[in-house]
């Protein structure tokens, strides 16, 4: 049956009939040569055109290259809801593909050329957007990297927790950057940070900037990271060996503070006097590491210090001296210390006695209040104590250890559980290294006797005594 060819409308269209069934025919168009539709044979089951032809196909028919004979290559779908391919479309479509068919070109192939290319460059497309969809589930923020660091180096510090403290605490150098990408951060802002920190606290900013170097060195070691942003960063504050330490006179006014602040800290600041180990082995004493002895032999009672809790893991057993076991016992026995708990310094039972800086700034304003009362009474200006920490007082141990009751210096050092340095000769290191026990023993009672003597019994002789009593 040959090809009708009519002038095609959107009105003959619409009204088309369904080719009978199983079978197809075609209506040429009048005005471009070789455009046609095809019917198929269902048809529109409802609406305006129900009855017409649902399936309406305009084809080319041209001799495609290579090939010399007629073949038929889609243009695509009729739409009568005026979708992408109207009878006008279809028909710019037509006359294009006739001129590119002119030039020896096959429109079907480059266009499924074409089409190949949209959907390789789609699927490289999605295959990216999967590749950053995991990559971004993947990433680690910084905050991650501290907790992985925290969990397999930290967790075996000692002083591990101070350590996270410095890193992403309250006052962090790096806690402003926990939700960023650690690999974007830049030398430039870290350092700005820890110039702010140098303005307030220049000792504390010399540690953050070692602990942030150690924990990026550790990231550039797991692979973690390609570089530490703080390499070869200079401290940004000197520090200065402190010489600080207290006369007996000042001791007195401590001791006499003390007695204000109750427990834990009224003990604990006069053990910190008395045994001058440093604050954070005497704060975290575990009952379980002493040995006090009987009231029969008081002197026998020691305290085993094992190298996990000092400073440079070194155990150390500690002679405790009378006035040293009285402080502990006094602690323990203590009515606002809960007595299930393992230390002797506690708040919560769970944890040994925290919260020292506040604890100092009362010290502090007790001691003061008291200068102000005694000075209101001789009618004069009351001067503030001279600043001072707690770390003093191991140096005020050490300087009137071998001063007043000339403690020898090597003594002393064991005393304080100090590390010989590496000037110092092979002969001496080896020496300090030796426990000393006796020595340290004698030097300890002959230290709390003098403290007995000028300072706690000094206490109730001195103005002040009376004025922090008021």
């Amino acid at each position: 049956m040959a090809t009708r060819k009519i002038e095609l409308t959107k009105l003959s269209l619409d009204n088309l009939p369904p080719a009978d069934p199983g079978r197809l025919y075609e209506i040429a168009d009048a005005l471009v040569p070789g455009l046609r539709v095809r019917v198929a044979d269902s048809e529109v089951a409802a609406g305006r055109f129900k009855g017409k032809a649902s399936i309406i196909t305009f084809v080319l028919v041209a001799r495609f290259p290579p090939s010399l004979n007629p073949t038929r290559r889609a243009l695509g779908r009729y739409s009568r809801d005026g979708g992408p391919l109207t009878l006008q479309a279809a028909r710019d479509k037509a006359r294009e593909w006739k001129g590119k068919i002119a030039e020896g070109i096959d429109p079907a192939a480059e266009l499924r050329q074409q089409q190949d290319a949209q959907e390789a460059a789609q699927r490289e497309a999605d295959r990216q957007r999967e590749a950053e969809e995991e990559a971004t589930r993947n990433q680690k923020s910084l905050k991650d990297l501290l907790d992985t660091y925290d969990k397999e180096v930290l967790v075996h510090h000692k002083r591990g927790a101070a350590t996270r403290r410095a890193l992403d605490g309250k006052k962090g150098l790096l806690k402003n950057f926990v939700d960023r990408d650690p690999g974007s951060l830049t030398r430039s802002e870290i350092v700005l940070v820890l110039k702010q920190r140098a303005k307030v606290a220049s000792t504390s900013a010399n540690r953050q900037l070692a602990y942030a170097s150690a924990f990026f060195n550790w990231c550039v070691d797991e692979e973690l990271l390609t570089a530490n942003p703080v390499e070869k960063v200079k401290k940004p504050s000197k520090e200065n060996v402190r010489d600080r330490h207290h006369s007996l006179a000042e001791l007195r006014e401590i001791w006499a503070a003390t007695k204000k602040l109750g427990y834990p800290f009224e003990q604990l600041y006069q053990l910190l006097i008395v045994l001058p180990m440093r604050r954070e082995e005497n704060a975290a004493i575990p009952i379980a590491e002493l040995d006090l002895a009987s009231d029969e032999a008081p002197h026998d009672a020691v305290w085993t210090l094992p190298s996990g809790r000092t400073k440079k893991a070194n155990a150390l057993r500690v002679p405790l001296s009378s006035l040293a076991r009285s402080i502990i016992k006094e602690a323990i026995a203590h009515p606002d210390r809960p007595k299930e708990s393992e230390f002797v310094f506690t708040t919560t039972a769970e944890t040994s006695v925290s919260g020292f800086s506040k604890a100092k700034k009362r010290l502090d304003a007790e001691i003061q209040a008291a200068r102000v009362k005694l000075a209101a009474t001789q009618g004069t200006k009351a001067v503030t104590m001279p600043h001072w920490i707690l770390h003093d007082l191991r140096t005020t141990f050490n300087t009137l250890a071998c001063d007043v009751l000339g403690v020898d210096a090597h003594v002393a050092d064991r005393i304080l559980n100090h590390v010989a340095t590496a000037t110092t000769s092979k002969v001496m290191r080896i020496y300090n290294r030796a426990e000393l026990f006796e020595p340290r023993k004698k030097a300890l009672q002959a230290w709390a006797d003098l403290l007995e003597r000028e300072v706690i019994n000094g206490v109730r002789a001195e103005g002040f005594a009376t004025a922090l009593a008021a």
